[in-house]
């Protein structure tokens, strides 16, 4: 059901709040809570690799920009359209030399945003897509929040369709865990729930990174 809490003032344009931490405009809460790290990393050897990790890897375009009004998370059943989002996120940081704690820290704050789904707002009517990044806060029209390769660029910072702080603009963040990292670009009220996610998003990183090169558009 709908929860209504308030967020913390922002410190710089950031992202909407998201399903695992509502704001005050209702964001619905989680329906299938993260599993323990040990059932998630049992379930990366069912991800399949459909590419080399050194061959660029292209989604289409119908893909990158389909709208999933869908929602739940469980770590250790991923659908297919997560699992493929995932691999995009996973895609675009390789084709910007991001690491892979950049895209664990990527990975971590969709699912926490989204569910690692391409949505629409739930009730503000401002913010979309993998991140809910807001229109109201520089980071994009609405078509380009929902396109998943630029929101996620726009995470990292290296987008060109805005100039909003990312995770490449954070000082230190290669060395911060994956939930600070998260919150220094998310900057949401409810800070522990990226860390909640870092699990899980090490193991979509183990279980799919070897089969995804860098986006190819």
């Amino acid at each position: 059901m709908p929860l209504s809490t308030s967020r913390r003032p922002r410190q710089h344009p950031t992202a909407a709040s998201s399903p695992l931490a509502p704001s005050a405009t209702g964001r619905r809460s989680l329906l299938l809570g993260a599993l323990p790290a040990a059932l998630a990393v049992v379930a990366a050897p069912a991800f399949t690799a459909s590419a080399r990790a050194d061959e660029p890897t292209a989604f289409p375009a119908e893909f990158v920009t389909a709208r999933e009004d869908r929602s739940g998370w469980d770590a250790a059943h991923p659908t297919d359209t997560q699992r493929e989002n995932a691999r995009l996120i996973i895609a675009v940081a390789k084709a910007h030399d991001v690491p892979a704690h950049g895209a664990q820290i990527a990975l971590a704050t969709a699912i926490v945003e989204s569910w690692l789904y391409n949505r629409d707002t739930v009730t503000d009517g401002t913010s979309g897509g993998l991140f809910q990044q807001q229109t109201s806060w520089g980071w994009g029209s609405a078509d380009q929040v929902r396109d998943k390769v630029l929101a996620t660029r726009a995470f990292f910072g290296v987008a060109e369709h805005t100039a909003n702080p990312g995770l490449l603009d954070v000082p230190g963040w290669r060395d911060m865990p994956i939930g600070q990292a998260a919150q220094a670009v998310q900057a949401s009220a409810y800070p522990d729930r990226y860390a909640e996610q870092a699990e899980a998003a090490r193991s979509l990183w183990d279980g799919l990174a070897g089969g995804v090169g860098p986006y190819a558009g």
